[in-house]
């Protein structure tokens, strides 16, 4: 079953398999989720104006996101033990001269640490973890695309 946005048409996408929140892909679109079980649907509270082409994006914008992914990223590897966060913080730091809140821009970075260092059900828990924390703000691009890429589908 293929549920449609109530306010663009776009498909809906169920963020973490199960949960029954259907996110709309569409980045422009004032719908945010749907919880299949209530039937409740959530909205952004922001519009944002639709000028034909996409809002250059500044470092003042990206900045929030950055820490918002920073942070999910310390509370994982923090909630999983201080061996595991101190491991991943020094790989990042001697592999890509980078830290957790590079990997907004650099998801990458974080998938080669985990897969290196961590067996699957390591990974696939931290990566859960993060989505979990992650996924109201899913609406937002970069956001996305960072989960993507953690997810295999980029």
């Amino acid at each position: 079953m293929i549920v449609q946005c109530p306010d663009c048409k776009k498909p809906l996408f169920e963020f973490d398999h199960g949960s029954g929140n259907y996110h709309c892909s569409n980045p422009h679109c004032n719908f945010q989720y749907l919880e299949i079980m209530t039937g409740k649907q959530y909205r952004k509270t922001v519009k944002i104006e639709d000028i034909g082409q996409k809002p250059a994006v500044s470092n003042l914008d990206k900045r929030p996101k950055r820490i918002l992914v920073g942070l999910a990223i310390e509370s994982t590897l923090l909630n999983m033990g201080h061996t595991i966060f101190d491991k991943v913080i020094t790989k990042l730091r001697e592999d890509y001269n980078a830290n957790v809140f590079d990997c907004l821009e650099n998801p990458q970075y974080l998938k080669r640490v985990l897969e290196r260092n961590f067996d699957k059900n390591t990974q696939n828990v931290m990566v859960k973890s993060i989505k979990t924390m992650l996924g109201e703000f899913a609406y937002y691009e970069s956001v996305r695309e960072f989960l993507d890429v953690l997810n295999n589908k980029a």
